[in-house]
């Protein structure tokens, strides 16, 4: 009877272990269903579907070259007689016929309209399921703390999502598996994973503060291989964006846009709504940093461009748009975690934290040895 127990106990985990990945799939769904009826998603005249498409969208969205390069190159792969019956699919479909009309796609688009959406629920799913092996490897936590957090992360997305543009799903999900190879030690994954989050948005460049990981040999990392490593990832930055954006350069627009008078418009229009803002964002880097020392090292590095890209939204961000911090989601999402349960059941990490990474420092530039007592990572 004694050892029927645990057997059964096991199984009924696994069980309900199902049913919340059921729960990440259905969740996902609800996310991409969101994204595309009230993010706005192609409404923006200057970043349309059909623009991107065609390459002739305003700078700096036509640069972020991914997902419309992966629909183009998917459509081309099709039958000719594929574009007609999609356009014949959606005429007989009232829910594709919506689908298309909340997405901003034009009749004639009707095809990569369809190949787009598909790419956009890609991106949502494979951050979900990446973003489950992600708490999986970084902490030791009980079972189906994975699955619980995972579906907690993706009903957090909701206020990101009231703004979009076809690139966000995707670079959610690049710049979450980036990460994930981090802590992982795929150094030639990684650098794969680079190439597609900088062919989706320049943004992907701040992967390169966790990334100083990868080559961080602990207990004494070495300094010509840490600098070897971040060239290597300035010249990968060169080699993809430089030639994006020659090939674009005539485009209207500009590298990015200015958006400083929006902000001081809503301080001034709107004063109560701009405390409330800053008090947020506050309580969202206590959250973030508070206890920044006992928390992972991969977290807190690929939360940190954060403090930057919070900056750069309020110079080129629209107000409220914080869809521009998709690039360090996860890195947060994984501290938040540890400080919403540091009192009652704190997390240990499986991965060195950052007071371990700060201890290796002094090593770096040789000033001490190490103790016979200190911890071989």
């Amino acid at each position: 009877m004694n050892s029927a127990r645990p057997h059964g106990s096991q199984k009924q985990n696994r069980t309900i272990q199902s049913l919340l990945v059921v729960l990440i799939v259905a969740g996902s769904f609800g996310v991409f269903w969101f994204f595309v009826s009230y993010s706005g998603v192609n409404a923006n005249e200057r970043a349309g579907l059909d623009g991107m498409l065609s390459g002739e969208a305003h700078r700096p969205f036509v640069t972020r070259v991914l997902v419309p390069w992966l629909t183009n190159g998917t459509a081309a792969l099709l039958p000719e007689s594929a574009s007609e019956r999609a356009v014949t699919a959606v005429e007989t479909s009232s829910f594709l016929t919506s689908l298309l009309e909340k997405y901003q796609a034009p009749h004639e688009r009707a095809l990569e309209g369809l190949i787009s959406l598909g790419w956009q629920l890609a991106g949502i799913l494979g951050f979900a399921f990446t973003l489950r092996a992600l708490v999986r490897k970084v902490y030791q936590a009980p079972e189906l703390f994975p699955e619980l957090v995972t579906i907690g992360g993706l009903a957090a997305l909701a206020p990101m999502l009231l703004f979009g543009y076809i690139y966000d799903l995707p670079n959610l999900f690049l710049t979450t598996l980036g990460l994930y190879c981090i802590v992982s030690g795929m150094k030639i994954r990684y650098h794969l994973v680079f190439v597609l989050g900088l062919l989706n948005k320049e943004t992907a460049i701040v992967l390169i503060v966790p990334a100083v990981l990868l080559a961080w040999d602990f207990p004494r990392p070495v300094v010509s291989k840490i600098l070897t490593s971040i060239l290597i990832q300035i010249g990968i930055f060169a080699a993809v964006r430089v030639p994006i954006n020659m090939l674009y350069r005539d485009n209207p627009g500009g590298a990015f846009e200015v958006h400083l008078l929006d902000h001081l418009d809503v301080w001034v229009n709107y004063p109560v709504i701009g405390i409330v803002s800053v008090l947020a964002a506050i309580g969202m880097l206590w959250l973030v940093f508070s206890r920044w020392r006992q928390k992972p090292a991969a977290a807190v590095l690929g939360a940190l461009p954060g403090l930057g890209l919070l900056v750069l939204f309020v110079i080129s961000g629209i107000p409220f748009e914080i869809r521009v911090f998709y690039e360090v989601y996860s890195a947060g999402y994984l501290c938040i975690l540890a400080t919403i349960t540091a009192r009652k059941s704190p997390l240990e990490s499986r991965i060195p934290t950052m007071q371990e990474w700060l201890q290796s420092l002094p090593l770096l530039f040789g000033r001490k040895t190490i103790g016979a007592g200190e911890r071989q990572l």
